[in-house]
């Protein structure tokens, strides 16, 4: 009996124990296709201005990052997502493009874990300002998972994943930008 218990918690502790996470971020904004940028030249650049790589931890020495190039990826969805949204995405350099700069200032992961489930939450913020156009606000959104026993790689990225999803929606859906946009 005590051989079986011995052996348990091994296992257990061996389970949690992890490695730090180099996360993989795919981001696939829900975007409905329309014509509401009626060809509007847009051109977008995007800051990863956290202060720090680390986006969280999952444990007390294993942290959770990207070697990702975040403001690229960031910078792809975004290009996709207004371009279906009918804008025409053009260079920085173009002079009839409205420049709209996007600075990625919070990522993080935080989590709660026991035997039984693991509450991981997640929060974002962006800031987004339109050169010349007197526009500039702040986009933020979190999220929690409560998720059976302990988190994973998967769940990490999908949850990491959603984040970015969902505030990029909210930042292409805002009509208020939009228009500011448009002017």
């Amino acid at each position: 009996m005590k051989k079986t218990f011995i052996l348990i918690t091994c296992i257990l502790m061996a389970s949690c124990a992890s490695s730090s996470q180099d996360a993989r971020i795919e981001i696939f904004p829900n975007v409905t296709e329309s014509n509401i940028g009626s060809g509007t030249i847009l051109s977008i650049t995007v800051d990863d201005s956290r202060p720090s790589g680390i986006i969280g931890t999952t444990g007390e020495t294993t942290q959770i990052y990207t070697s990702q190039d975040l403001s690229e990826t960031i910078g792809v969805a975004m290009v996709d997502a207004f371009s279906k949204q009918g804008f025409s995405v053009s260079a920085a350099s173009d002079p009839a493009a409205v420049r709209m700069m996007v600075a990625l200032e919070d990522l993080s992961y935080t989590r709660d874990g026991n035997l039984v489930t693991t509450t991981v939450n997640t929060t974002s913020r962006m800031r987004v300002t339109l050169e010349g156009k007197n526009f500039g606000k702040n986009y933020s959104n979190s999220e929690e998972r409560v998720i059976p026993f302990s988190s994973s790689e998967e769940t990490n990225n999908s949850q990491l994943r959603s984040i970015l999803e969902t505030i990029i929606e909210r930042i292409v859906n805002d009509q208020e930008l939009l228009a500011a946009v448009k002017r």
